[in-house]
């Protein structure tokens, strides 16, 4: 909440207002009112006027003080505090510094994005700068032509912000104090500044995640520097690799951009073989990625590919003379829908001639084909006076697509989800099928076996065996049917022979009979 409170001072006040806030501050607190031992007397006096010098306050016959920070019962005058007079809250004046430190200089507008996006006026931002100014932290090093203020830091506010930030964090270089025509500023640093905090305000990144002017070492070429870098690992957005354009370079030079970051991306991980590296570029789907740098330098994208690209286009300014009529309405108008149209053929051109840097190459396979994004470097396109209106619905132009759409939908890669669910598919079908080996192979194992011929049950056999809770043989179904039959053979010879004896007998005793 935005606590309303009295005006900044003034800027030329600057450090000189807070060094006398100080020492009127020293001079109430002492006990004489800064007229004690050691002041200089003011009035006239008939004796000789000899200033006193004291180690300690004078004890007024007390016993002395067994602890504490004087012997004596007039404490010391106590430090002057810093009084913040436009009642600016303590992480508003963090994140200042912290932005300072980042982007080196910005004006009140980019430090509003970039420490409250969610608030509603900058006007919590300006207090922090007019208390922080106050204090000697930061300084106005001039005025812009739209009579916007650029603030820096000084060296104390340098040494501050260093320790806000993470170990490791790479802050901007000390501007040096200069006047008149010597002191001038970039527009490009600002557009990127700009860019920053129109993507926190969107809610694609925050302060902390954002970093400057990021070296990416290419063998053999010359290293190339990213204007912003966001590593935000975990959001819908986790790596983003923005350039800023002013119209200040060619098409060509932002072609060459592209490919050197396509080469970048491309380059092998430090200790990976060439063999093994190379057997891995091959492969299909993220195996591609699995020795390659950019996965232990940025946060996975959670998306097919490479790590995206983002191209900010901005209209190049003209330095207006001096003398010349303001535009009108109608002409402002007018000026910005020609450098509108004029940015909508720049995206055009820089596409068209990049192709080679972002295509994804068509795949396709059994009853399927899309593009395999994984070999592609995903390159997005927007202008600034966009990102300005539409916020977090800016409208982005993905490269080799047709339209325009929201920066998490540019990044999605719908026509590649085919391959995507085909891989996905593969993989579990093969889980699936090691799965059912590895059941297969303990159910083997756990098989029994025939006791007589050793050869294992089959299911039925097993599972009659596992129905039957004693009193099982034992033998296999063959083996039972074989002793089933040995037994049947041997119970038909039994009545046979058992008839026989009965037949031969009943003759015996007949025979008799008749001879009678």
């Amino acid at each position: 909440m935005t606590t309303t409170s009295p005006a900044a001072p003034d800027p030329d006040d600057g450090d000189q207002a807070a060094d006398h806030h100080q020492v009127d501050r020293a001079a109430k607190a002492s006990p004489d009112g800064g007229k004690g031992p050691g002041a200089a007397s003011v009035g006239t006096s008939a004796g000789t006027s000899t200033p006193l010098s004291v180690a300690w306050p004078v004890s007024a016959g007390q016993r002395p003080r067994s602890r504490g920070r004087g012997r004596g019962d007039n404490p010391l005058p106590p430090a002057a505090e810093v009084r913040w007079k436009s009642g600016s809250t303590e992480p508003v004046r963090k994140g200042v510094m912290v932005s300072l430190a980042l982007f080196q200089r910005a004006t009140g507008r980019e430090l509003w994005h970039l420490v409250l996006p969610r608030q509603r006026n900058d006007r919590a931002t300006r207090d922090a700068l007019g208390d922080l100014q106050a204090a000697g932290r930061v300084r106005e090093e001039l005025r812009l032509p739209d009579n916007r203020k650029l603030w820096c830091l000084t060296a104390a506010g340098r040494r501050e912000a260093a320790g806000l930030l993470p170990a490791g964090a790479k802050l901007s270089a000390l501007r040096p104090e200069r006047d008149g025509p010597g002191t001038a500023f970039s527009e490009h640093a600002l557009d990127v500044v700009a860019t920053a905090g129109l993507l926190a305000r969107a809610g694609i990144g925050y302060l902390e995640a954002f970093s400057t002017e990021v070296e990416h070492a290419i063998p053999h070429r010359r290293s190339l520097f990213t204007d912003l870098v966001l590593r935000d690992p975990g959001a819908k957005v986790p790596v983003l690799l923005v350039e800023v354009d002013r119209e200040n370079e060619g098409v060509g030079t932002l072609v060459e951009k592209l490919t050197s970051y396509r080469a970048w991306c491309e380059l092998p991980a430090k200790a990976a073989a060439k063999a093994a590296f190379e057997a891995s570029l091959r492969r299909a789907g993220t195996r591609t990625h699995g020795l390659r740098l950019w996965p232990t330098v940025y946060p996975p994208t959670g998306r097919e590919g490479l790590p995206p690209v983002a191209l900010v286009f901005e209209a190049g300014r003209k330095r207006t003379r001096p003398g010349t009529k303001p535009l009108t309405p109608e002409q402002k108008k007018e000026k910005e829908k020609a450098d509108h149209l004029r940015l909508l053929r720049r995206i055009q051109a820089v596409e068209a001639a990049s192709e080679d840097a972002w295509y994804a190459p068509p795949y396709r396979g059994d009853n399927i084909t899309a593009r395999n994004y994984h070999h592609a470097l995903p390159v997005v396109a927007t202008t600034l006076p966009l990102l300005c209106r539409f916020g977090a619905g800016a409208p982005w132009h993905r490269f080799g697509r047709d339209g325009w759409y929201t920066l998490t939908n540019a990044l999605d890669n719908p026509d590649g989800d085919e391959l995507l669910r085909a891989e996905q598919a593969a993989a579990d079908q093969a889980r699936q099928e090691r799965e059912q080996e590895r059941q297969k192979a303990e159910r083997a194992r756990r098989r029994p076996a025939c006791t007589r011929c050793k050869a294992p049950f089959s299911d039925e056999r097993w599972a009659e065996r596992e129905r039957a809770a004693w009193g099982d043989d034992g033998l296999c179904a063959g083996c039972r049917q074989a002793a089933a039959d040995r037994k049947a053979r041997e119970e038909a010879e039994r009545e046979r022979a058992a008839a026989q004896a009965a037949a031969a007998e009943a003759k015996r005793r007949g025979s008799w009979w008749r001879r009678s």
